[in-house]
């Protein structure tokens, strides 16, 4: 049986220990004879001695580095630039986080359904105390005025149909990332993986979740700073990196609908009040 060649993008920065945990749980799955891993991580300016581990601990992995402003979309886009451009010519491509811990059977799992070449594959986390869902799959409900309303999906042994996959844990086989092209790497770090899910869906692909959790990935709570003045909070709002509004205007024009310049202003309306009027 000829082995999977699996090219794995992950995107770093300075989190030394969650990235060593998350390479740990990669490189310990169960039936491996079955499949090769090949990683591509960037390390988006670490200082953390990221850098310094991966090349004595992995030194055959493909580390490429950035200078600390790439963030997770482009990071991921530069990853999986170079996983193409290399020789091994990969039958799948596997979106992995650095915060996302696979449990041994996570790739094994991954491969259960046997069209995984027509479709995308997302993996179900939860949370590594509670074992509650945090990252997966999305189910779209949407209307004119609100055309990206969902509601998380949540595993119930069987393959089920989303709409939109977390970056977390995605699998992708080369045929469809020839059809639909990668990560736009004109998104900064949040929304790449969304608008990925709604054009490959557009596109005629499919996205299913998989039958049970197949890693732990806790939800990421970004501590905001809101003791700033309005105005210093105003222009925040503008230049922040996790979501730039270049990269919601993109989103929103692209997929948002007839009615998208409404909903793009109501919901950045929105986000500008909540920051404003956000107490500490």
């Amino acid at each position: 049986m000829k082995k999977m060649k699996i090219a794995v993008l992950i995107a770093c920065h300075n989190r030394l220990n969650k990235t060593k945990k998350c390479l740990n749980k990669l490189f310990n799955q169960k039936n491996k004879k079955n499949f090769f891993l090949s990683v591509f991580l960037v390390d988006d300016g670490s200082t953390d001695g990221t850098e310094k581990f991966i090349k004595k601990k992995y030194p055959n992995l493909n580390l490429i580095k950035g200078d600390g402003n790439l963030y997770w979309a482009r990071s991921m886009n530069l990853a999986w630039k170079n996983a193409m451009n290399d020789e091994h010519n990969y039958d799948y491509f596997l979106l992995l986080n650095n915060d996302t811990y696979l449990y041994p059977f996570a790739i094994s799992e991954l491969f259960f359904n046997n069209k995984q070449n027509s479709n995308i594959i997302v993996g179900s986390c939860c949370d590594s105390k509670t074992k509650k869902r945090t990252y997966g799959g999305v189910k779209l409900n949407r209307n004119l005025l609100q055309p990206f309303k969902f509601k998380m999906a949540d595993i119930n042994g069987k393959l089920q149909e989303v709409h939109i996959a977390n970056g977390n844990i995605i699998l992708i086989h080369k045929k469809i990332v020839k059809k639909i092209g990668i990560l736009d790497g004109n998104f900064e770090h949040a929304f790449a993986d969304i608008e990925y899910s709604l054009r490959a869906v557009r596109m005629g692909i499919k996205l299913f979740l998989t039958r049970k959790h197949i890693a732990e990935c806790d939800r990421d709570m970004i501590n905001n700073k809101f003791n700033l003045s309005i105005f210093e909070k105003l222009k925040n709002i503008f230049h922040i990196k996790q979501k730039p509004i270049k990269s919601i205007y993109r989103l929103y024009s692209g997929y948002g609908g007839i009615l998208w310049p409404i909903s793009f202003i109501a919901t950045y309306l929105k986000s500008i009040f909540l920051i404003i009027l956000k107490k500490n």
